[in-house]
């Protein structure tokens, strides 16, 4: 399954912390609105979350990514993925509203 965590810009390590969200690697990819251009780094890196804007970084402000293994990428089967984490263009409330969307 792959990952969707929200993490603040501060974060250096994942000890402690725990992805918000689970689900189907297409799944994943439609609720955050992901491309494969969205891709930040491997999977056992941790992505830079500096903005380069002083104002944002002082805000703690949050990133929602995902993580996606190899095996996720091979049973979805479109060679533009590639294994690792994706920063979402969405907000927090932006992929909330899109989770709640979801046919049940």
């Amino acid at each position: 399954m792959a990952e969707v965590w929200f993490i603040s810009i501060d974060t250096r390590s994942l000890e402690g912390l725990e992805p918000r969200h689970e689900g189907s690697f297409i799944e994943c990819v439609e609720f955050l609105e992901l491309r494969p251009d969205n891709w930040e780094c491997e999977p056992e890196a941790l992505p830079d979350f500096k903005t380069g804007n002083p104002l944002i970084d002082d805000s703690g402000y949050i990133y929602v990514l995902m993580r996606a293994t190899g095996e996720e990428i091979e049973e979805f089967g479109d060679n533009r993925w590639k294994p690792g984490w994706y920063k979402s263009p969405l907000t927090i409330v932006g992929f909330e509203k899109n989770l709640r969307k979801k046919p049940g």
